[in-house]
């Protein structure tokens, strides 16, 4: 009988003992741990929106690691403290989010991850305004006083290259306006050439500025006699509504009696209008042996 006792009272302390160091252990995923990290990143947007440096960096550890888009790897809380100063700097305002879609925590350590979107308006009314949006994680520890801090984040963008539109859709556009804009300089073809060209569109050749309705009429008079317009080297860059198209030009044919000027090297400036990809500015130079 003392000995049945005697293991009974021992199971009870054991189990007494597992269930007082479990009561200290944090729970996995506890909502409090969840809501103070979901804390962090609101009061992180808001110092975005409130472009405050000191509120901006005011969740992250003295040795917070950050990663963002463009830029290298820092590390130091007074580092990332001078990279938002210098973002700050020459905008007048900034949109901001950044929801969470997932955050976990096991004891002090807790990983949080989701979306972002800004929208930043520079200080010069002439420099449009830009869109950038992308995915992020983070890694928290909790403080001895029970916050949270951040100790590294991962930021990208999903937005193409600069230069570059999603799929490459928009420069095989571009690419093909280029190629219809050749055939109808030679044909001449003046209805297409009228929908490519731009109202304001002029042409920049060898320092002389010819505009679009002085060109036009060279091409109705006959100026151009041409047997053909060939492209080579064709590049395009996109930059939101703007774009830049480069190439080699090889004319075949005169130009009021004389040869026409060949090979050029071409740089043509697009402008995107409701839709419509437009040409505003060409600029030729001749391609010297």
């Amino acid at each position: 009988m003392k000995a049945r006792m005697s293991v009974l009272l021992a199971g009870v302390f054991l189990l007494s003992l597992l269930s007082l160091v479990s009561g200290c252990v944090p729970k996995a995923n506890d909502p409090a741990a969840v809501q103070a990290i979901q804390k962090c990143v609101d009061d992180y947007v808001k110092a975005m929106n409130a472009m405050d440096t000191d509120a901006a960096v005011a969740m992250m550890s003295d040795n917070m690691v950050y990663a963002d888009i463009n830029v290298p790897a820092m590390s130091g809380k007074e580092a990332v403290k001078k990279l938002h100063h210098y973002f700050f700097e020459p905008l007048s305002a900034v949109e901001f989010t950044m929801p969470v879609a997932d955050v976990r925590v096991t004891g002090n350590l807790g990983v949080a991850r989701g979306t972002w979107t800004a929208k930043l308006t520079p200080k010069l009314g002439l420099v449009p305004q830009t869109r950038d949006s992308g995915s992020w994680m983070a890694v928290l520890e909790r403080q001895g006083d029970g916050s949270w801090k951040w100790q590294s984040l991962v930021a990208n963008s999903d937005q193409p290259l600069p230069g570059s539109s999603p799929g490459g859709a928009e420069e095989t556009i571009l690419m093909e306006i280029e190629q219809d804009w050749a055939n109808a300089f030679a044909k001449p073809d003046l209805a297409a050439l009228e929908r490519i060209l731009a109202r304001e569109w002029a042409n920049s050749f060898e320092g002389q500025v010819m505009g679009r309705a002085q060109a036009l009429a060279e091409i109705k008079n006959g100026a151009y006699k041409l047997e053909s317009c060939t492209l080579g080297d064709l590049s395009a860059h996109v930059f939101g509504d703007v774009a830049i198209v480069t190439s080699t030009v090889t004319l075949k044919g005169k130009y009021k009696g004389s040869d026409a000027p060949s090979p050029q090297r071409s740089l043509d400036i697009f402008v995107k209008r409701d839709g419509r990809w437009q040409a505003v500015m060409t600029y030729n130079t001749l391609i010297k042996p």
